[in-house]
């Protein structure tokens, strides 16, 4: 009796994960949708969850999606340090040889 060990989740674990799938929900309907995509990044800064959990949420597939969002790029650009595209780049200045 002692030595058996829970291999079912938690009961009040699957309330919270439906919480927190209910204000990711909440928060696909806030974000700007482009195209009929919308980024992860945009609900990660609006629902401000912890983003491993929200990839696991999006990764089950049964959220309910507004009409106007058709999919969720899962690619983040803020977790991988990438600059927006909005920033112009220095160019490099060409050396001119100096000719005697």
């Amino acid at each position: 009796m002692g030595g058996e060990q829970m291999t079912t989740a938690q009961p009040g674990e699957k309330e919270m994960f439906g919480r927190y799938k209910k204000t990711v929900e909440q928060a696909i309907a806030r974000v700007p949708v482009k195209n009929g995509v919308v980024d992860i990044d945009s609900i990660w800064i609006e629902a401000s969850i912890p983003f491993d959990l929200l990839r696991k949420i999006l990764a089950r597939g049964d959220l309910e999606l507004p009409g106007n969002v058709e999919r969720i790029n899962t690619i983040s650009r803020a977790r991988m340090g990438e600059r927006s595209g909005n920033r112009r780049q220095k160019k490099r200045r060409r050396r001119h040889k100096v000719r005697h």
